[in-house]
């Protein structure tokens, strides 16, 4: 989740966030001759959402359109509020990262009597007809890779993929994302169909037991309930247990808040390494962490390209075209089939950062120190 914008400093577009994510101030209006877009963003907690929110507006704007960015800081009457001060505002279309995907059901009803078309932004919003199109990343496939990098971490299959001669057994915990968000629920799907042959082995051992998604969830992806479940777990070891080798973790806030834990409890130090753990979206702590050898892995998705996607689709929709779309069949929110733009994410280690992340114009040099 974490990309300057192309059009501001950090600095800047974090003061801009700070005013813009007040949820009691009226909404923008369009003029004549710019259309307004409502831009719905969860929360300036993660790195990420900022980056998302500001390459969204700024690519609009630079297309002539108005635009009205909010973050609802991961309420959801908060964001029920702003989107209904968007269609009452008499916004020409709403892109909406949403909180909990099943909460905006009466908003977007209204939205589609005043023919405000939708598209949903990287999560999917559930339980609704009035869902327009969708731009989002392979959220299966992120799941698939977390798995896979937590495996090559341990050993258990090689940088192709390969399963190798370990037999283990690895003791790994799993952690997965926000019961609210569709998103962790493929990533859970992704990474535990990658998992289980070696579960049903025994290559791969759970010492908790637990693993259901509802067990394992991380209300509202938030750190410090992660922590607090990592360390019920790290507690409830029985005395002489060995270390854990491995943690499944969805997000990379979670993860620094996991091994944050972890440190405490006395790995990384002596003869108990950390374990290979898990992240996902590329935020600069999590990659410092990548790059220091603490956490293994994250999972890069160029919110550029996202916001790039999402903008196209508005433009297409407020000029009357047909989005381009890549996938019309695997999107089920509930209620219908929401035509969607798939981007491709990317697995993040020590020995790819500088060439994907630097090289590549995400981050600078400095910014990784």
């Amino acid at each position: 989740m974490n990309r300057r914008t192309t059009t501001f400093p950090v600095a800047i577009a974090t003061g801009l966030v700070a005013v813009l994510a007040l949820g009691g101030c009226g909404a923008a209006e369009g003029s004549a001759d710019r259309p307004l877009v409502g831009v719905a963003m969860p929360t300036t907690t993660s790195l990420r959402w900022i980056a998302d929110g500001e390459n969204v507006k700024a690519q609009l704007e630079d297309l002539g359109y108005d635009v009205d960015l909010r973050y609802a800081e991961n309420d959801v009457p908060t964001q029920v509020s702003q989107l209904q001060g968007m269609i009452d505002a008499g916004a020409d279309l709403l892109i909406i990262g949403s909180i909990d995907g099943t909460a905006l059901k009466a908003n977007l009803a209204d939205a589609a009597a005043k023919d405000i078309p939708v598209i949903s932004y990287d999560r999917l919003i559930r339980d609704s007809g009035d869902v327009d199109f969708y731009a989002t990343f392979d959220n299966y496939r992120v799941g698939v890779q977390q798995a896979t990098s937590l495996l090559e971490g341990l050993g258990v299959v090689d940088a192709a993929g390969e399963r190798t001669s370990a037999a283990g057994p690895f003791r790994v915990e799993v952690f997965a994302g926000s019961p609210d968000d569709n998103n962790a629920t493929v990533f859970y799907e992704g990474a535990m169909d990658v998992l289980e042959p070696y579960l049903a082995d025994g290559t791969i051992v759970v010492p908790s037991g637990e693993t259901d998604f509802e067990t394992i969830a991380t209300e509202a992806w938030d750190p410090k309930v992660g922590a607090e479940r990592m360390t019920r777990l790290l507690s409830s070891s029985p005395a002489g247990d060995e270390p854990l080798d491995g943690v499944l973790s969805p997000y990379d806030g979670i993860s620094i808040g996991i091994i944050d834990v972890l440190k405490g409890d006395g790995y990384g130090s002596g003869s108990t390494p950390l374990p290979v753990v898990s992240g996902q979206d590329a935020e600069v702590p999590s990659v410092k962490s990548v790059v220091a050898g603490e956490q293994y892995s994250t999972i890069y998705k160029d919110t550029r390209q996202l916001a790039e996607v999402a903008v196209a689709m508005g433009d297409a929709l407020l000029k009357g075209e047909e989005p381009e779309t890549n996938d019309v069949t695997s999107y089920d929110n509930g209620v219908e089939v929401v035509p969607t733009y798939l981007l491709a994410p990317q697995v993040v280690t020590s020995d790819n950062y500088a060439r994907v992340l630097i090289e590549g114009g995400y981050y600078t040099e400095d910014e990784l120190r």
